[in-house]
């Protein structure tokens, strides 16, 4: 018996167009699409199948709204909150776990393992739950009483999901947070030493050539002899280039995990801006005269090839902040056991 239509209510914004397209909205519109397919298959199959329309009712509700939230316009404060991408996977995830109360018992148990994986992924392996399921999966004597474990393994592997990409997504707003900070203080900082120029002097001492009588005593980095308006400059620009080859370096190794909210553009626009802040102060600790055993910049490339250096050397700093992305990135992503994935995050 095919199920009636009525019991799924008309789809909202049902436009056939995607807006703001994303990877995470065509996900949701092909699940979405899944779940309604296999929850009326289901139903029709179903003896009794009358006394649970209801549930269909539910599930077409949940998929109606997760499809609003994936068609719908999203302003910066929702994207910001996540009020979109978490509605909508919300939705999808309940009507899930309402779809595992209607399949057939044979397909339901057929579905058991798929059940044990996602709890692993979310779920600590002593999760009373996920352990009961697991010792009744390798029994294989799983039947229709064990509907509701199934469902309530499902329930709380996304609601342990949904905690750990929050996490992700608080973290990805306090990286957005930082820099912007620390932009505007670097510009600050250029600006204040390209109107004043002996604010912050970025000229090397030649103290060893100066004792030798050849002069002259200080170099400049645009290669003045004297303090200059471009000095500060062209340093953040440098070490903005060394930023660049370190943030090159780092692609080559990264492995991006399946997650809903995604870190890397973040991590790398944080490191421009640190890449400037380190090269500035680099060059202000060796001119200070402060480092044993060094004598100062004898040479315009000597103070170029530093600034580069010191701007590479903002990995020193930006790495605390890739291995605290990747803990958390391993905690939300699906493919990395909860125990595992805990383990880093902590």
């Amino acid at each position: 018996m095919a199920l009636d239509q009525s019991a799924f209510p008309e789809r909202i914004g049902d436009t056939g167009v995607l807006r703001w397209p994303g990877t995470w909205r065509v996900y949701v519109s092909t699940r979405s699409e899944e779940i309604r397919a296999e929850t009326e298959r289901a139903l029709t199959i179903r003896d009794g199948a009358g006394q649970l329309v209801s549930v269909g009712e539910g599930i077409g509700t949940h998929l109606a709204r997760a499809e609003s939230y994936a068609q719908g316009r999203n302003g910066l404060r929702r994207w910001l909150t996540g009020h979109a991408v978490e509605g909508a996977w919300s939705n999808v995830n309940s009507a899930t776990v309402m779809m595992y109360g209607v399949l057939p018992t044979a397909e339901l148990c057929g579905r058991a393992p798929e059940v044990a994986a996602i709890g692993r992924a979310y779920l600590p392996g002593d999760d009373p739950r996920l352990a009961h399921l697991q010792a009744r999966l390798a029994a294989g004597d799983l039947g229709e009483g064990d509907r509701p474990l199934m469902q309530s393994v499902l329930r709380a592997a996304y609601t342990a999901q949904a905690m750990e990409t929050g996490r992700v997504r608080s973290f990805r707003n306090l990286l957005l947070g930082g820099v912007v900070m620390l932009s505007l203080i670097v510009l600050g900082v250029v600006a204040v030493g390209a109107i004043w120029p002996d604010v912050i002097p970025m000229c090397g001492n030649q103290a060893v050539a100066q004792v030798q009588g050849q002069l002259p005593a200080q170099v400049c980095p645009t290669g003045g002899l004297r303090p200059g308006h471009g000095d500060v400059p062209l340093v953040a620009l440098i070490g903005m280039l060394g930023a660049a080859l370190a943030t090159a370096a780092t692609l080559s190794t990264h492995s991006d995990l399946s997650t809903r909210y995604s870190l890397a553009v973040v991590q790398n626009l944080l490191k421009a801006p640190a890449g400037v802040a380190t090269s500035v102060l680099g060059l202000l600790i060796l001119n200070s005269g402060s480092v044993p055993g060094f004598s100062g910049l004898g040479s315009q490339p000597a103070i170029l090839v530093w600034a580069m250096a010191f701007g590479y050397g903002q990995q020193v700093v930006t790495r605390f902040v890739d291995q605290r992305a990747a803990n958390l990135l391993s905690a939300a992503s699906p493919l990395v056991p909860a125990d595992r994935g805990s383990t880093r995050a902590a």
